[in-house]
């Protein structure tokens, strides 16, 4: 067993939920901490060695094939990931917001075996908020399959967080947004994490996520003055939505103008009370 003193890696930091519900903007915080490097979604590692042209998005959103941390990464090397990051970065922690979650029960597998302290945050989103996100960015498939989808996420995220054998946590998205400082003096308290003030300004620091949001990614580029060559790419509603986007964190609330009527319906019907615990009214 590696001795915890010998790895430079010392702590991953999980986030679990539904896509859409704010992992994004919760990783590019707790990436701003001097000693953390937000990896995005680590699934996406899996592509890096494919010969042909993949549709999935793999590099750097904001670097490309090219980036100065990603390049540097050898998904045949008998090191973790997690090892190697925190070598390349030299930062001790290391956040990860994959939602694959058998890739995600694969790596706390894997990790579960080195002496390194394992956490989980569960980000909590409204249901509703979620499938209007999905509806927008997947108007082609059926409102029903988007619930389902989700639901089964759900579930299967519950089983995943409930079984958890380490410090684990539930925060949600609404809370986050309108009292991050809060929040994530919270999380950092509960995670044995030193709170740093400027971590809410997430988009004065340096970034290298795998997939994410593209709308919180956009924030970035804003307040930096850069471009992610079409890295980035927003629908029509949200270039209009995220054009007018302070760079301070805002609350989305979109759906509850968005979702048409017969959705909400929909989704209160099938759903039961799965939605119970994600909601805040």
């Amino acid at each position: 067993m590696t001795l915890l003193h010998e790895r430079v890696n010392q702590k991953i930091v999980f986030i679990c939920g539904a896509g859409h519900s704010g992992s994004t903007l919760l990783g590019f915080i707790l990436g701003s901490h001097s000693e953390c490097f937000y990896a995005g979604e680590t699934n996406k590692t899996q592509y890096f060695n494919m010969k042909e042209p993949s549709k999935i998005t793999k590099d750097c959103k904001f670097c490309g094939p090219n980036c100065r941390i990603w390049s540097k990464v050898d998904i045949k090397s008998t090191i973790d990931l997690y090892e190697q990051l925190s070598n390349i970065t030299n930062k001790r922690f290391i956040i990860d917001s994959t939602k694959d979650l058998s890739w995600l029960r694969k790596q706390i597998n894997i990790m579960e075996r080195m002496d390194v302290k394992l956490y989980l945050i569960y980000l909590l989103r409204d249901g509703r908020a979620v499938i209007n996100s999905r509806i927008r960015k997947y108007p082609d498939s059926s409102v029903e399959s988007h619930i389902y989808d989700w639901m089964q996420h759900i579930q299967l995220t519950n089983n995943l967080f409930d079984h958890f054998q380490g410090v684990k946590l539930k925060i949600h998205y609404e809370d986050l947004a309108i009292h991050p400082e809060e929040v994530i003096q919270k999380v950092c308290k509960h995670f044995d994490f030193s709170y740093e003030p400027t971590m809410i300004n997430f988009f004065n620091f340096d970034h290298h996520p795998l997939g994410g949001n593209s709308g919180t990614q956009s924030i970035i580029t804003k307040a930096q003055k850069t471009t992610s060559e079409g890295r980035i790419q927003l629908s029509n509603q949200n270039t209009e939505y995220y054009s007018n986007h302070p760079l301070n964190i805002k609350l989305d609330l979109r759906w509850k103008q968005e979702l048409r009527p017969e959705n909400l319906m929909m989704f209160d019907q099938l759903t039961g009370s799965l939605n119970e615990e994600l909601k805040r009214e």
